[in-house]
């Protein structure tokens, strides 16, 4: 009997497992070099935007130099003229201008601007410092080319200069040099180039390469290292240029597409050999899942319908004229401001989850007052608790250390504790909050008198979607499911734990355990 699988098994094995793997093998191949050559032309051209940027700096600088050139070639009027130039651009700090020779290198200067004797120094010793390129500058002028060097000062890290070949109508050599404020240079000129060149497609940043501070970034909560596409500026030697797409890259859409023919081809290997059984179970996973969206779907509707028609109601009643009196206006104040509130509860929940799935959630993470954070959320929930005749108890204990993690996350996990303690209740709401300490972990507990929760569905709660149904209670109230869920998330993120205490009717207890601050 044994024996009459194996010729099929023998047949499945090289007509259909070996020529899938042996394709996957190449398709995967395939993706990868595709992979290769999409990431090499994506990273030319994030260089070439780079490249723009430069040439825009090098522009300015020249018409700056050329536009000072200018205006020296008639010295009965060069000073105020080169001023009123300066005045005109508020990154100039300054101009020094040298006589030159090739013989005696430079002298007579002329200080135009704000410029102190000790940055005059610096500037004149730089010069000096670099003749011979100085030289090469005037080379470049008789070709009808402006060239512009640039040198920092080591003293006065702030100021950046340029330098310049100049020819007076005399036929006299002079030395050009603008002394320009670095950083109302990056502000002001580069930083509207790069926010209109990035729009919304990149995030891009200038960074200083002595200690790594970033000067400029049109997105501040981007993170910028070597590892990202840089180049250094043309003009300024000491600043880098870094960019980097915003949202999905090329790199990232190629990998997502090789993942899905693989997972692609994996699950045709499988369907092929398990057959129907793994249909079935694949059928009867694909219905669970459509009716846990289709409850998703009609609880958020619900949900947001209606806090939407009580707005509509009473806003319409203001308009309309309807209501007289302070006490009525207040109330219908209240009742807007409480349902607005619990909109913007229900799609933050929402987009928490979003950003929680697709891994995009960002957390901060500093020492905090676990104390001070559960008065600030009871505060806020005053109104709620009051208009619902809420039972509210503090126990808190004062002795705790700080707690480490993200104090608005925190804040999320216990809004949602809270809101399910207070919906899940019966007539009698009970929400009690206590704080306290356990081996190396600090711990803040919510607990009510509410339905409870049987034993076999409380591993189960902090699934995605899935809410408690049992009982009349439950399937009246409505939810997203995905409150827990996202307690549970925010938990994890801090390293910690949430374990459940409940029982059946007589109500429900939930420990969320995060790290102390000063073990980090």
């Amino acid at each position: 009997m044994k024996h009459l699988f194996v010729k099929p098994i023998v047949m499945v094995l090289l007509l259909i497992v070996v020529p899938t793997a042996l394709l996957t093998v190449f398709q995967l191949s395939s993706v990868n070099q595709q992979e290769a050559a999409f990431e090499r032309i994506y990273e030319r051209q994030l260089k070439s935007v780079i490249l723009s940027l430069n040439m825009y700096a090098d522009d300015v600088v020249g018409q700056w130099a050329s536009k000072v050139a200018y205006l020296w070639q008639d010295n009965n009027n060069s000073n105020a003229d080169v001023i009123d130039f300066m005045q005109g651009n508020s990154q100039i700090q300054g101009t020094i201008v040298y006589a030159f020779s090739e013989e005696s290198g430079l002298s007579d200067q002329v200080v135009l601007g704000n410029i102190t004797s000790d940055i005059a120094e610096q500037v004149l010793d730089s010069c000096n410092a670099n003749q011979t390129n100085i030289s090469r500058l005037f080379t470049y002028l008789q070709s009808n080319y402006q060239k512009v060097m640039s040198f920092s000062l080591a003293k006065a890290p702030e100021s950046s200069v340029f330098v310049f070949a100049m020819v007076n109508s005399q036929g006299e050599k002079w030395v050009g040099t603008l002394v320009v404020n670095t950083e109302k240079f990056l502000i002001d000129i580069l930083a509207p180039r790069i926010q209109s060149t990035a729009q919304q497609d990149m995030v891009m940043a200038v960074k200083s390469s002595r200690d790594g501070s970033v000067l400029y970034a049109n997105n501040q909560s981007s993170e910028f290292n070597d590892d990202d596409i840089h180049e250094k500026l043309w003009q300024l030697p000491n600043y880098s240029i870094y960019l980097k797409p915003l949202g999905n890259t090329t790199e990232a859409l190629i990998k997502k597409r090789s993942r899905n023919n693989l997972g692609l081809l994996v699950a045709v290997d499988v369907l092929l050999l398990l057959g129907a059984i793994l249909i079935y179970r694949n059928v009867r996973k694909q219905l669970h899942l459509a009716k846990i969206k289709a409850d998703f779907v009609s609880n958020v509707s619900h949900e947001i319908r209606t806090p939407l028609a009580l707005i509509s109601m009473y806003a319409e009643s203001l308009q309309l004229n309807r209501v007289s009196g302070e006490d009525k206006l207040q109330r219908c104040y209240q009742i807007i401001y409480r349902e607005a509130k619990r909109l913007s509860g229900i799609v933050n929940n929402i987009l928490n989850f979003s950003k929680m799935e697709s891994g995009k959630r960002k957390f901060t993470f500093d020492a905090f007052d676990l104390n001070e954070n559960i008065r600030n959320v009871v505060t806020r929930y005053q109104y709620e608790m009051q208009s619902n005749e809420v039972e509210f108890v503090l126990h808190i204990d004062k002795e705790i250390p700080q707690a480490w993690g993200d104090k608005d996350a925190i804040d999320e996990a216990l809004v949602n504790l809270i809101d399910n303690a207070i919906k899940y209740s019966k007539d009698k709401k009970y929400v009690e909050i206590g704080t306290g300490a356990e081996d190396d972990k600090i711990w803040v507990e919510v607990k009510d008198h509410g339905i409870g929760i049987q034993r076999n569905e409380q591993n189960l709660i902090f699934d995605q979607f899935y809410r408690v149904t049992d009982g009349n209670l439950a399937q009246d109230t409505k939810g997203s499911g995905l409150g827990l869920n996202i307690v549970k998330n925010i938990t994890n993120a801090h390293r910690g734990s949430i374990t459940v205490q409940s029982e059946l009717g007589k109500g429900s207890a939930f420990r969320m355990y995060l790290s102390r601050a000063k073990e980090r």
